[in-house]
């Protein structure tokens, strides 16, 4: 009996030890934690309610709270905390977790220049580890089970008082059921919170342990642009970014070999826009789309199954200096600041460079450009753009991009480029531009050549070779009626208007083909200067000779449009010379606005000298002559007089023709000039010279 108290009473003991023990053990360790935090854990810490189990292996904790180094504001804080272990597995080294429970998670980082509110803890903690000496050799296999990791309602709050900006992630949870150090299958997790304005972010991770290899999917949905605006503006100079983004990027890599990771997906935006300081919408897209079929960072390998552009806009302004897009992404500093080193280092990289794009598009593309370049803005306005591409692969033997767009909401543009992309010396350039208005080009034609569009329209056609880097072009350019004014101003001072009107056919228009020849392997060569050098030939060429413009349109040879010809003793008009003066009637008829001007030109003297020869002899005071025979040789004449009345005779005998042909004519002769040096050694003759009739006035 007294056996049987005895083993009674111990029971009870034992029984009220473990009670008072599983009621006073929790309180004490949890004052101890509380009291002794600092030294601990680094710091203050508060705890609600703290429950053990120890034959369950079960620790429930509520109302946890780590502070930071004031001791007054909140780090780190947790409403509930549930988590069961197997003890008894420690007894053959494996850490058995059966689950972990973590609600109302939040943690609040701060960041202030290059600090953040937890470096304390990093160095604490950092530094109790090199107390620890590590033996490799003494090391066993760490064997670990872990089941039912869940977090769930987090709440994360990062705030940069560098921009006075804050983040908040709400609503953060995820679940891994299962992860051990020798499973065989996938271990999976899932995380997801919400983000603000009902979008939200989702992952879910599936990792074989044993070897390392995963596979993730992180889904985006939602995510609105405008919260990360003061983090933008550090890279950019703008004042505002809208729209909001819905990705579904998947991932595939070794955790043991993270910078191998292969990356596929999507990427869509919509609703973008971006402003610039000055509060203009310089950027901006409907909807922009980006397939990823395989991006491998380690290989430089770039490969996007597609590139969609839905109502893009950019607004671009160029100056002599820059142009808005490098000045807005400070890309002017970063190229000045770039070194020949850096530049080899990305001539390398470019080398091992890899980039397939299997289509890009863009569909109903705005563009506003805008430039000062001559001291006064050109605005235009490109509308409904349209470019396709296929197969644009770095390592192609040709690669085509098409596109066409609205020029000024009236002209229209088709362009084909095509290029080698491992030799860009060799290449094709097709262009088609109708219906383009001219006055649009006033700007530049009144600061460069001194002339104004007043009305036309031009049909541009192009074709373009570059074959190891030389330039094969050929242009056309067709002018429906142009009408221009001289300005008297310019640059250049091209005779524009001169040579447009020259150029022009019966029908008002004006055709000029302008080839174009050069080599770009030539570092003296510049494409546009070229292409401007040869247009400015072609018009000065045809400027100062006129006569190759007029000939074709009356059937005669230039030669025969550049003088009347006379031998000394001759007054009279040939059949050639009535010829050439039907030529120009003709030609004045046509051609409404040509002044033609006869100039007559003789050396006075070697006339005077093949009169005396012939021995001539002036008939009269008005020398009216009907034949050559007419005039008798007769000793003692006066070749002064007379040398002088045969040019009058033959000025008068032009001048009565045309009159007696076309009463309204307006072909001038002009006496001879005794101060022109082109009398010294001529024949008789008469220069024929043609102008418009009034610069200034625009041609009819």
């Amino acid at each position: 009996m007294k056996i049987n108290k005895r083993i009674k009473w111990i029971v009870i003991v034992v029984v009220s030890i473990l009670i008072l023990g599983w009621i006073l053990i929790p309180i004490i360790v949890k004052n101890y934690a509380i009291n002794n935090s600092k030294e601990l854990l680094g710091r203050q810490i508060a705890i609600d309610g703290l429950r053990m189990n120890f034959f369950t292996g079960n620790l429930f904790m509520t109302g946890f709270t780590m502070f930071e180094q004031d001791d007054a504001a909140t780090f780190v804080s947790f409403d509930t905390l549930n988590v069961n272990i197997e003890p008894y597995q420690f007894l053959f080294n494996k850490k058995v977790v059966e689950q972990f429970y973590l609600q109302g998670l939040s943690v609040h980082v701060i960041q202030k220049d290059s600090t953040f509110n937890f470096d304390d803890l990093v160095a604490f903690h950092s530094a109790d580890a090199d107390t620890i000496n590590h033996d490799p050799e003494d090391e066993e296999t760490f064997k670990y089970i872990l089941s039912n990791l869940e977090l769930k309602d987090g709440r994360f709050v990062f705030e940069d008082l560098n921009i006075n900006d804050t983040i908040t992630i709400d609503d953060l949870s995820f679940f891994v059921p299962y992860i051990s150090w020798d499973q065989e299958e996938d271990s999976n997790a899932d995380i997801k919170f919400n983000l603000e304005r009902g979008g939200y972010l989702e992952s879910s991770v599936n990792m074989h342990p044993a070897d390392g290899h995963y596979d993730a999917t992180l889904t985006i949905d939602h995510l609105y642009l405008d919260p990360f605006l003061k983090r933008i503006q550090d890279y950019a100079e703008i004042s505002s970014i809208e729209g909001f983004v819905n990705s579904q990027l998947n991932f595939k890599g070794n955790i043991n070999e993270f910078e191998k990771t292969l990356t596929s997906g999507r990427f869509d935006v919509f609703d973008f826009a971006m402003k610039d300081n000055s509060a203009e919408e310089f950027l901006a897209a409907e909807k922009g789309s980006c397939v990823l079929q395989e991006i491998n960072v380690f290989k430089s390998s770039y490969h996007l199954d597609s590139i969609y552009l839905q109502k893009p806009y950019l607004m671009f302004h160029l100056d002599s200096i820059s142009n808005n897009i490098y000045r807005i992404f400070k890309l002017d500093s970063a190229y000045e600041s770039s070194g020949t080193t850096e530049k080899a280092k990305d001539s390398t990289a470019q080398d091992n460079l890899y980039y397939a794009i299997d289509h890009f598009d863009i569909d109903s593309g705005v563009m506003d450009y805008t430039d000062n370049l001559t001291g006064e803005p050109f605005d235009y306005h490109l509308s409904e753009i349209q470019i396709q591409a296929d197969s644009i692969y770095s390592d192609a033997n040709w690669v085509e991009i098409n596109a066409d767009m609205l020029l000024n909401e009236r002209g229209t543009l088709k362009a084909l480029v095509g290029f080698d992309p491992v030799d860009y010396l060799d290449g094709e350039l097709h262009i088609s531009v109708e219906k383009f208005l001219l006055p649009d080009l006033n700007i530049y034609t009144n600061h460069y050549v001194g002339h104004t569009m007043v009305e036309g329209d031009m049909f541009y056609y192009s074709d373009s070779k570059l074959i190891n880097g030389n330039i094969e072009s050929e242009n056309r350019l067709l002018i429906k009626q142009p009408s221009v004014n001289n300005t008297k101003s310019g640059l250049f001072a091209l005779p524009l208007k001169f040579a447009m009107w020259l150029l022009k056919d019966k029908n008002g228009d004006v055709n000029l083909n302008v080839p174009v020849r050069g080599d770009l392997n030539d570092p003296e060569i510049d494409v546009w200067k070229l292409v401007w050098s040869t247009f400015k030939n072609k018009i000065t060429k045809t400027a100062e000779n006129p006569v190759s413009s007029l000939a074709p349109l009356v059937g005669a040879d230039p030669k025969e449009l550049q003088s009347l010809d006379f031998d000394y003793p001759d007054t009279l008009l040939t059949a050639a010379h009535v010829k050439q003066l039907n030529w120009l009637l003709e030609l004045e008829k046509q051609k409404e606005g040509l002044s033609i001007d006869l100039e007559y030109l003789v050396d006075d003297e070697l006339q005077k000298e093949a009169l005396a020869g012939l021995g001539i002899e002036e008939q009269s005071d008005s020398l009216s002559i009907q034949t050559n025979d007419s005039l008798a040789k007769k000793p003692g004449l006066d070749v002064d007089l007379l040398s002088e009345k045969y040019s009058r005779a033959r000025i008068s005998g032009i001048r009565n023709y045309l009159d007696s042909i076309y009463a309204d004519t307006r072909i001038k002769t002009t006496g001879r000039d005794s101060l022109q040096p082109q009398n010294t050694g001529a024949f008789p003759s008469f220069k024929i010279k043609f102008t418009l009739e009034s610069e200034t006035d625009s041609i009819p």
